[in-house]
């Protein structure tokens, strides 16, 4: 009896853990056409990520370009890499005329979950005081 039940509690085990892995939410692959409601540092934009490269591109096994506008006035354009794998994602905005970086957004893509939104959270880093502070302040930002 007791050989029985112990083979019960293993066959549940196993079938849990296989539904389990099964059942597991990813990160989405493709951004591009997404918008979101970015928070940073006391104030609220709008973040659409216009295109990202595709996998197999030179320097794109795992993560790809992508570009992105930060919609305030004037809209802001921003560039950087985003990596379907782990959800890292990583835009460099830079001053439209001299091209320096003036703020730089380091964070990561929420899984997939359905009936859930998706969320971005990170940091940003400010290196030109014309966007507030220098340093580096939170962000986060919801999939509209």
């Amino acid at each position: 009896m007791k050989s029985i039940l112990q083979s019960s509690v293993y066959a549940l085990a196993t079938a849990a853990c296989l539904v389990t892995t099964q059942a597991r939410a990813q990160r989405p692959a493709d951004l591009t056409g997404t918008t979101w409601t970015l928070q940073a540092n006391r104030t609220t934009a709008q973040l659409v990520i216009n295109t990202q490269g595709g996998a197999g591109a030179p320097g794109a096994a795992v993560c790809q370009h992508i570009d992105a506008n930060l919609n305030t006035t004037p809209d802001i354009k921003a560039t950087g890499w985003y990596c379907p794998a782990t959800g890292r994602i990583y835009l460099v905005h830079r001053n439209l005329d001299s091209k320096i970086a003036v703020r730089v957004f380091t964070g990561n893509v929420s899984d997939q979950v359905i009936g859930q939104p998706l969320y971005m959270v990170g940091t940003m880093t400010v290196l030109i005081s014309a966007f507030g502070d220098v340093g580096e302040y939170n962000f986060s930002a919801v999939k509209q």
